[in-house]
């Protein structure tokens, strides 16, 4: 095999996990989800139920129960038919264990306080400006250091009661923008399923790839050292990164 055959093939083999990285959490996978879940909750044979799947403040596999006056029978039956789902990652009802907000004493929800996000997020960046998570040159491919890296965050993330945390991907300007904006996609949400694999909730995450748009300040576009994630903490109230496209 010539050396530009294996280039082509690796370079093809590289595009496919980075489009299935990004399927899991693109517009058209969520929306084959909803239609799923639909379906399955008919099925079921529960009447009064309405499904759909999270949309705000991002897309994702977390499906949102509705219904008014259903028995704790009724209920149980509706989340097992859509936990059956394939792809269905949480099932909640609708206004009922929002991630978003933390209950206090006296039974209020209440939103996190600035200080308490400024906190956290420093948490956070102590560990990645510790450490930085790296990956290979047109891959999304996390390495057992980086790993190790996402374990620290994820550690951290779970002293932040009812935050939202945005996995941001960035790239240098080398190569195609529309490839990069891609390839940033597939290692943000890489990084997002990993957090989720070490106990934080999907409901908290969103991944959102830039590509080269954001470079680090006193940087070229084409450093290298662009090719990062950060991670950027809210309170709840507000979105974190949006959903979407090295």
């Amino acid at each position: 095999m010539t050396g530009l055959m294996k280039l082509l093939i690796g370079g093809a083999a590289t595009s496919l996990l980075a489009w299935g990285a990004h399927a899991v959490g693109g517009e058209a996978y969520i929306k084959g989800l909803d239609k799923d879940a639909k379906a399955a909750l008919t099925s079921s044979g529960v009447e009064g139920v309405d499904v759909h799947m999270q949309q705000e403040p991002s897309l994702s596999r977390v499906a949102i129960l509705s219904g008014e006056g259903l028995t704790d029978e009724q209920r149980a039956a509706a989340e097992e038919a859509v936990r059956g789902v394939d792809g269905v990652s949480g099932v909640r009802w609708a206004g009922e264990g929002d991630d978003a907000a933390a209950d206090s004493a006296d039974g209020e929800t209440t939103t996190p306080s600035a200080e308490a996000v400024d906190a956290c997020q420093k948490n956070v960046d102590a560990v990645t400006n510790a450490e930085t998570i790296t990956f290979r040159s047109g891959s999304s491919y996390l390495s057992p250091q980086s790993l190790r890296i996402v374990d620290a965050v994820a550690d951290a993330l779970k002293e932040c009661d009812g935050m939202t945390v945005a996995v941001e991907g960035h790239t240098d300007s080398s190569g195609s923008a529309q490839v990069n904006t891609k390839m940033s996609q597939a290692r943000a949400d890489a990084v997002a399923a990993a957090l989720s694999e070490r106990g934080i909730s999907a409901d908290r995450v969103s991944a959102k790839g830039f590509g080269p748009d954001k470079p680090l300040e006193g940087k070229s576009a084409a450093d290298a050292a662009n090719r990062r994630i950060e991670f950027t903490l809210g309170n709840g109230a507000q979105a974190p990164a949006e959903e979407g496209g090295e």
